[in-house]
């Protein structure tokens, strides 16, 4: 099911490659959005929307300079941006203990996982109060709320994004831009099977008993991007078969 409204609407969309974020472009162009899409992975970029409409760009979303110069780009290409979507993550480099969590890998997940969606509103910001308004969704995650072993620098990171979000909800309300989040379960994608095997995963305390999908993801980054989320800021939707409610 597509959402009728944001039939024009212009979308920036990061860690468009793959993943989430891939289903997420796709669902906005169905729904007749126009959509800026950038990632690392400028093959991945070219291989998901190489036969499409959708513009796209190779960005380091940890990189102050990369994303200043995506963010106009996308402006300048639609024409101004009515949305963004920050979906650019680092599941974790490796699954370890805490105390085994080198310095580096620590900084590299916090730079792209925290830093990223920061610069990007940061840039973006202004380009959507141009605009009237806007909408900001931040991909956060269900281990925000429940831990998990051996992912502390991921989890770190993902209840860094909760407190950004309603942070900068506060902020942006004076430019008519909302600032929410989506914090999806366990969800079969590339990186996630980096550190799990979705088959063996225990389902058996998520009401609905089954893993999430990126097509289980869109329908509430879409819903957030839209006007029917009009007076919505500041606010978190777990997207996890109910695995945790908060």
């Amino acid at each position: 099911m597509t959402t009728k409204d944001l039939d024009g609407s212009r979308v920036l969309v990061t860690g468009a490659a793959r993943g989430i974020g891939r289903a997420v472009v796709r669902h906005l162009v169905d729904s007749g959005a126009l959509v800026f899409a950038v990632d690392i992975d400028t093959a991945g970029l070219e291989q998901a929307f190489s036969q499409t409409t959708v513009c796209t760009r190779t960005c380091d979303v940890s990189d102050e300079v990369q994303v200043a110069q995506a963010v106009a780009g996308a402006a300048e290409k639609l024409g101004g941006l009515d949305g963004v979507v920050n979906s650019a993550a680092i599941v974790a480099v490796t699954r370890k203990s805490a105390e085994h969590v080198g310095v580096y890998e620590f900084n590299q997940v916090m730079a792209v996982n925290v830093r990223g969606p920061w610069l990007i509103y940061r840039a973006a910001l202004p380009v959507l109060a141009a605009a009237g308004g806007g909408s900001v969704v931040n991909l956060a995650s269900e281990v925000a709320y429940s831990g998990s072993t051996n992912l502390a620098h991921y989890v770190a990171s993902k209840a860094a994004v909760v407190g950004l979000t309603r942070a900068l909800a506060r902020e942006a309300g004076a430019n008519k831009v909302r600032v929410n989040a989506v914090a999806p379960g366990f969800t079969d994608t590339e990186g996630a099977r980096a550190i799990g095997d979705p088959d063996s995963y225990d389902t058996t305390t998520t009401p609905l008993g089954r893993v999430g999908y990126p097509d289980d993801v869109v329908g509430a980054v879409a819903f957030l991007l839209s006007a029917a989320s009009a007076f919505i800021t500041g606010q978190v939707l777990l997207v996890n078969g109910g695995r945790v409610m908060a």
